[in-house]
C-alpha cells in the first residue's frame, strides 16, 4: 500500500466524500458545470469504494479458506 492509511480509512473517507457530493448536488444554486465536476468525482469514488469492498471480500474469503484448511488438518 502506498500510504500509511489502512484501506478501511480510505474507504471511509471516500464514502464520506460521496455523501458530501450528494448533498452538494441537491443544492438548487449549483451550476451545471459544477454538477458535472462533482458527478465525475463521485463516479471515481464509487469505483474506488467497489474496488475496496471487492478487495476486503477477497481477503475474508482467503482467511476463511485458510481457517477451513487448518481445521481439516
Amino acid at each position: 500500500m502506498s500510504s500509511n492509511k489502512t484501506e478501511f480509512e480510505t474507504y471511509t473517507e471516500a464514502k464520506l466524500r460521496l455523501e458530501e457530493i450528494a448533498k452538494a448536488l441537491e443544492e438548487k444554486s449549483i451550476t451545471l458545470e459544477r454538477s458535472m465536476e462533482l458527478y465525475e468525482e463521485g463516479a471515481k469514488l464509487v469505483k474506488l469504494c467497489y474496488e475496496k469492498l471487492d478487495s476486503a471480500k477477497l481477503r475474508f474469503t482467503q482467511i476463511n479458506d485458510e481457517r477451513q484448511v487448518a481445521s481439516d488438518e
